[in-house]
């Protein structure tokens, strides 16, 4: 029986496979089975990240890029922006190729320091210059531009707080 517009697939693990079957595409929203898929699916975007550290949870990535340690704070801002920039343009590329649409309003970038001022930096996507913010929730973890996890800790202490409050 062939199912017009549904794809067919089929499971393949080691030398066993699975029988073919129909699948829809898309999953709801909430779907536990959604993170897993995404991560199979797209666990190669590392790799278009270059020499820079990337970390894919579900469909949140983030990429660590490091500063070279030279003489000069300007030179040091420059390759930031370069740098971030071209990871910028090879993610979207990548998205682009595999047809995953990337919300560049909700994409961010977030610069660590220890200056009392942060000198002006731009990340660009697809021509669109990124917000750089101060504070960032990534994975249940608030990070600041200070690399202070206070906010996280407070917060933590708050929950607990609350919980015994409930148990009294």
């Amino acid at each position: 029986m062939i199912w017009s517009g549904t794809p067919v697939c089929c499971i393949v693990f080691s030398k066993e496979k699975s029988d073919k079957f129909h699948i829809n595409i898309g999953l709801p929203q909430g779907s536990s089975l959604s993170p897993y898929l995404f991560i199979v699916y797209h666990c190669d975007v590392i790799h278009c990240l270059g020499a820079h550290s990337g970390h894919l949870f579900a469909d949140d990535l983030s990429v660590l890029i490091r500063a070279p340690i030279t003489e000069t704070l300007s030179l040091i801002i420059e390759n930031l922006e370069k740098e971030g920039t071209k990871v910028c343009s090879k993610i979207a590329e990548y998205a682009k190729k595999w047809k995953e649409p990337i919300n560049i309003q909700k994409t961010v970038g977030q610069i660590f320091h220890t200056q009392i001022e942060r000198s002006e930096i731009n990340f660009h996507m697809n021509g669109q210059k990124l917000e750089i913010v101060n504070v960032f929730k990534y994975l249940g973890f608030t990070w600041t531009n200070k690399m202070s996890l206070k906010l996280t800790i407070d917060h933590c202490l708050e929950k607990v707080e609350k919980a015994l409050v409930k148990l009294k």
